[in-house]
């Protein structure tokens, strides 16, 4: 029986359709396969730490502002920031050539428990790989209200569960030798300090990052007058831009930057590793509006599959959870996601390094955004 032109036209809109809805779910499947993925289990790093008398810090240390890395075995001085020694017999002293260390105040938070949050730790690493260079612990609460983001400064000086001591939070991405990955010790880290166990990691690299930033099209950075900052290689005009990948990255990481005002480059008031949080925070905010916006399952799969040999996930973040978080809260507008906002204090550590210490409980911040 001959068909009409009508149903012609249905059956063909429908193939149209499935043919689409395919693609975009093998495009989705590839980008799941394609992200490098890592065992993650804090909880087991935890009590591998705990009973292994011997635990080390993994990677050599890496200079800040870039370098080649200190073989530690080699220089154990090279340890002195973090206050402690690399001794011959393989166990972490301190050192005795420094002072002895000043007793700090407990600063950590209660354990909130894990079902309250899923939380999510998206870690940005520099060139080594071995430090974090941003550090964003994001909390979806489980009342379904509007996430929430918390930016940590990379030099806030916290209690190392691998090393029984106080380092830098951005040196724990290094890991602890033979017992925990990087990605471990840091969620570790971090849920010591703010009670919340991390459920989820996002590990990006700057060139991963840049992609990404591309992918979406870009991000709006706005000045008020001509900027740079020659190390993190940024320089933008006056106003505001539509940045790609390569200048957002500069963006977020500049740490010195300076302002064009009256012919001549002053450094900009007021510029501190909090002024990068602020950028970072804003950049999040954006991408996360535009991942919200995305309409389509092929635009999903799009973007998955560019993403995914930028990114790092742990073994059970698949790429079905990251469509269905951003689908969740596809209505929530971006410039209302509250953020928490921590206080600190400058601390020099007995081995000379600037590092910040936190004024008040990351609970007490976050009771600040949320009732709940």
């Amino acid at each position: 029986m001959p068909q009409s032109p009508i149903l012609r036209r249905l059956l063909a809109l429908g193939l149209g359709t499935l043919f689409v809805v395919s693609l975009a779910g093998l495009r989705l499947g590839f980008a799941y396969w394609a992200v490098e993925r890592e065992e993650f289990d804090p909880d087991a790093a935890r009590q591998r730490i705990e009973a292994t008398a011997t635990a080390q810090p993994l990677a050599p240390l890496v200079p800040d502002g870039g370098g080649d890395p200190v073989d530690l075995e080699a220089n154990p001085l090279a340890l002195t920031d973090l206050d402690f020694e690399l001794q011959n017999d393989g166990v972490v002293h301190e050192n005795p050539d420094l002072p002895a260390p000043i007793v700090l105040p407990d600063m950590s938070s209660p354990a909130v428990p894990d079902e309250k949050f899923r939380s999510y730790l998206l870690i940005g690493a520099d060139l080594s790989g071995y430090l974090a260079d941003t550090i964003i612990l994001v909390l979806a609460p489980a009342d379904g209200s509007a996430p929430i983001l918390a930016s940590l400064p990379r030099d806030l000086y916290l209690p190392s569960v691998c090393s029984g001591g106080y380092a830098r939070i951005n040196s724990a991405l290094g890991g602890c030798r033979g017992v925990a990955s990087g990605p471990e010790l840091l969620s570790l880290t971090v849920e010591d300090f703010t009670g919340i166990p991390v459920d989820h990691y996002v590990l990006v690299g700057f060139s991963g990052f840049s992609q990404i930033i591309d992918v979406l099209g870009g991000v709006q950075v706005c000045v008020d007058h001509p900027t740079r900052d020659i190390r993190a290689k940024l320089e933008l005009e006056a106003g505001c831009i539509q940045a790609d990948g390569a200048t957002t990255l500069a963006w977020v990481r500049s740490r010195r930057p300076e302002q064009l005002v009256d012919e001549a480059w002053v450094s900009v008031p007021g510029s501190s590793d909090f002024t990068r949080q602020n950028h970072q925070q804003d950049v999040l905010r954006q991408l996360f509006a535009k991942m919200s916006s995305i309409g389509s399952l092929a635009s999903v799969g799009e973007l998955a599959q560019q993403a995914a040999a930028s990114a790092r996930l742990d073994s059970a973040f698949s790429i079905g959870d990251a469509v269905s978080i951003a689908w969740s809260y596809q209505s929530v507008s971006a410039s209302s996601l509250p953020t928490v906002r921590m206080s600190y204090e400058d601390y020099r550590t007995p081995g000379g390094a600037r590092v910040l210490l936190p004024a008040i409980t990351f609970a007490e911040a976050l009771a600040k955004v949320y009732s709940g």
